[in-house]
């Protein structure tokens, strides 16, 4: 081959060759198509492209409407409140027990009457009995127990225990219970703090004093016959 034909042809080549380059680029050659936007060309190199991803779909927003960008949140739920237990305290059931929660435990040192009363002696020698109408029967006062207005509410003893509540009332100054007190020297005071003489009457009924130097702080239980009361075991 002359020198001149190989110029030629050498020229040819270099002129063709980015076009064959740039057909390749742009699919040039015979194509298959193929679903979901992917091709697979058979010119050039006979490179495979990969199906593309779908697009995924706009974030459900928790207001009912789509915003661009707006971040994927739970809904937080308020906790509900606690409904915190009620304590259902109960006055105690009338009746004639005397005590309180404290009954038939009774049986520790006997603390007599300075007044040395006996047989009712107290009453005159006549038999008490107890009005089952009024709170205490009575003998700290005549309170009805349909409706304590006439009384003075003087704290109370809560048994935690039984979830009972044991009112107290001040002691009308004709009263039996008023003897009592003045026969020990006691000077009533409200129930509740610690440290009093606390006398339990009849139908479960309460008072509390402060104590001296006969009667010392806990829990007695009277004997109406006689105005003696007795410390709790």
């Amino acid at each position: 081959m002359s020198g001149s034909l190989r110029s030629v042809i050498a020229l040819v080549l270099v002129i063709g060759l980015p076009a064959a380059a740039l057909a390749q680029n742009h699919g040039g050659g015979s194509h298959a198509s193929s679903g979901g936007g992917g091709h697979v060309s058979s010119g050039g190199g006979g490179r495979v492209s990969t199906p593309s991803a779908p697009a995924a779909p706009p974030l459900q927003s928790q207001h009912g409407f789509s915003f661009p960008g707006e971040a994927s949140v739970r809904p937080i739920t308020p906790q509900r409140p606690v409904a915190q237990p009620v304590s259902h305290m109960h006055s105690p059931v009338s009746g004639n027990l005397t005590g309180g929660p404290y009954r038939g435990q009774f049986n520790g040192r006997v603390i007599h009457n300075p007044r040395r009363w006996g047989g009712w002696g107290w009453n005159r020698g006549i038999h008490w009995y107890p009005a089952p109408i009024y709170w205490g029967g009575g003998f700290w006062g005549p309170f009805a127990t349909g409706g304590l207005t006439t009384g003075l509410l003087f704290g109370s003893i809560i048994d935690y225990q039984d979830q009972a509540i044991y009112p107290s009332y001040q002691i009308e100054p004709s009263s039996p219970g008023a003897e009592l007190l003045q026969n020990y020297g006691l000077q009533q005071t409200e129930c509740g703090p610690p440290n009093l003489v606390v006398i339990w009457g009849p139908d479960n009924s309460v008072i509390c004093a402060y104590p001296n130097d006969m009667v010392g702080p806990g829990n007695y239980e009277l004997d109406p016959t006689t105005l003696t009361i007795v410390s709790q075991s």
